[in-house]
């Protein structure tokens, strides 16, 4: 019999001082004794003290110390010494126990069962209203509705990673893997078998101008995977002719005028960063990572 304990975790951080160790920490919350998981921290250009937050959090991880500041090549070289499947990647600003990690791991054994995330939560308490207005919307809409992958933790099957092979040199790596599979071939774990809910925890920005920055970035990561690896499965999340959905989930109007805008400005960014031919800044949310 098969070791349900036997899956890897992948947790790629540059510069994540900060929240690494609550990272780790909310991984070991429920892990029974004497599991066989293999959790890597790919610390990977750091100039803080990432690695040896990330060796006292967990001293049973593998931390990789990489002299590259790149989250592909972190994960590559991660999966170069990664021993089980399914194969998680959490991002190190995002928070998941053990208990939904194992779940998730369960439905990648699932066959059909190619990529999985668990339910996305928001920790908006430290954020402003205009942001909490943007989510109120986000959350409405079919990226994270049909099925999602990304957007901080996904899990990927051996038949995945077999099918899409290394990660390409991209910003938008979530996307690009949401991107690799139709909607029948991901899973949105919302429960275990007992009917136990299956989450994990992402704090958004807390101001509204560092909302626009992120949504910079993700605009021009999403193009930069179109122009270079585009693919049937890739649908946007803004389309207007979604945004009923939003008022039909308790979302106001004011809420849509506030989405609406954030991502106006955030496209005038992006148009702008592309006719000055920039390459993408990796514009984060510094104040949501302070723990």
């Amino acid at each position: 019999m098969s070791d349900p304990t036997e899956f890897t975790v992948v947790i790629p951080a540059h510069n994540e001082e900060a929240v690494i160790g609550r990272c780790l920490a909310t991984l070991q919350q429920r892990a029974p004794q004497g599991h066989s998981t293999q959790v890597i921290v790919a610390a990977n250009g750091c100039t803080d003290r990432t690695v040896e937050a990330a060796r006292e959090a967990a001293p049973h991880a593998l931390v990789l110390d990489l002299p590259e500041g790149s989250k592909p090549k972190a994960m590559n070289a991660a999966n170069a010494e990664a021993l089980y499947y399914p194969r998680i990647y959490l991002d190190a600003d995002v928070q998941c126990d053990y208990h939904s990690l194992s779940a998730l791991a369960a439905a990648l054994r699932e066959p059909g069962a190619m990529a999985a995330s668990p339910m996305l939560r928001m920790d908006l308490s430290r954020s402003s209203p205009l942001v909490k207005s943007y989510y109120r919307v986000w959350l409405t809409q079919p990226y994270v509705t049909r099925n999602m992958v990304g957007s901080g933790c996904f899990g990927l099957s051996r038949a995945a990673c077999e099918r899409i092979g290394p990660f390409p040199p991209i910003t938008g790596d979530d996307i690009w893997v949401y991107s690799r599979f139709s909607e029948d071939e991901r899973r949105s774990v919302t429960h275990d078998a007992s009917g136990e809910p299956v989450f994990f925890t992402v704090s958004p920005p807390i101001s509204a101008s560092d909302q626009i920055r992120v949504e910079t970035r993700r605009r021009l990561g999403n193009e930069e995977m179109k122009r270079l690896y585009p693919s049937p499965h890739y649908s946007s999340s803004n389309s207007a002719g979604d945004l009923p959905k939003a008022l039909e989930n308790g979302a106001s109007r004011f809420d849509v005028g506030v989405y609406l805008v954030m991502k106006a400005l955030a496209r005038a960014r992006a148009s702008i960063a592309k006719r000055r031919s920039e390459k993408i800044v990796w514009e984060r949310d510094t104040a949501a990572r302070e723990a």
